[in-house]
């Protein structure tokens, strides 16, 4: 039969801590017993449900679970939440013989991963997809099997992952991602060091009377300091200093707090690199380590605003 997940889900969860006996009954109804608690829940004939369609790969795909995991984690939050942006609605997935990286986007900033040594073991074309939004939710809930790892591919107009029993199937977004090497700046020639923890609690205060709608927070960088500063004219204005290692002419920049602290609170490393020009220029953030520490590269991108 078929069942109403969501609601079997919730009645099973609230049952009390003993055994759960279910029954199939007539008319494609289900009884579900634990204790004294009792709960019939009418279904319908699962010829009603929708035919899954089959698995015919032409080519594979089989990295680490535990990667693929990872470069989900640390670009899924750059996804525009537009539905009508179809070409921005997932993040982007490409293998290639020397690496593997994915990239999202929703226009004002921008998270790329990759893992330069190139783990994927593939058979055939070298493959570039859509991951959707869903989809990606779902891979960070996929547990290993016994090899740890899971093999994904394309199979006509769908997706799939197997890790362990199971497998998952989305819908491929058949649209252009737009050119993201592209916007990362080559020139800026600002090079600030900061502690991670330090510079996301500041802005995490700072930000608290930032105008909602905007999360403007202006960035002043001068020799050995770094102060973030907003004003709101109907809450008020806040400010804070918190040490840098830089060394330029004083200069400063307007950014979104929630982008900025969305990119610190994915690294995980003590300190952070921020590439910087102007207040009219991109500033790119990456993790401050050597390649040798980390087993990915990871850059991320966050464009100005301007400051009222």
């Amino acid at each position: 039969m078929t069942i109403e997940a969501k609601r079997l889900f919730d009645i099973v969860r609230s049952l009390p801590d003993e055994d759960v006996h279910v029954t199939m009954q007539e008319n494609n109804s289900m009884l579900i017993e634990s204790g004294t608690a009792k709960f019939r829940l009418l279904g319908l004939p699962a010829e009603d449900y929708p035919t899954l369609p089959a698995v015919t790969a032409t080519e594979s795909y089989t990295v680490p679970l535990e990667e693929m995991k990872t470069m989900v984690a640390k670009v899924k939050f750059a996804i525009t939440h537009e539905e009508t942006r179809f070409q921005l609605n997932g993040a982007l997935l490409k293998v290639m013989p020397s690496k593997m990286e994915m990239v999202a986007t929703d226009g004002h900033r921008m998270a790329l991963i990759n893992f330069p040594q190139g783990n994927g073991k593939k058979k055939g074309h070298e493959l570039t997809i859509l991951i959707p939004r869903k989809a990606l939710e779902e891979i960070l809930r996929l547990e290993p099997g016994e090899d740890g790892n899971v093999q994904f591919g394309v199979s006509e107009n769908h997706l799939f992952f197997d890790a362990g029993d199971r497998r998952l199937l989305a819908r491929m977004i058949d649209v252009n991602f737009p050119n993201y090497m592209e916007v990362i700046a080559r020139d800026n020639d600002r090079h600030v060091m900061v502690d991670r923890e330090r510079l996301l609690s500041t802005i995490r205060r700072i930000s608290l009377v930032a105008n909602e709608r905007t999360r403007a927070v202006r960035f002043d960088f001068a020799p050995g300091k770094l102060t973030v500063s907003s004003t709101n004219p109907e809450l008020g204005d806040a400010r804070e200093t918190v040490p840098i290692d830089y060394a330029g002419n004083p200069f400063f920049v307007g950014l979104n707090a929630a982008y900025v602290t969305d990119f610190l609170s994915a690294v995980d490393t003590p300190s952070v690199a921020l590439d910087l020009k102007d207040e009219n220029s991109q500033c790119i953030g990456k993790p401050s380590v050597t390649n040798e520490e980390l087993p990915y590269e990871y850059t991320y991108v966050v464009m100005p605003m301007r400051l009222a």
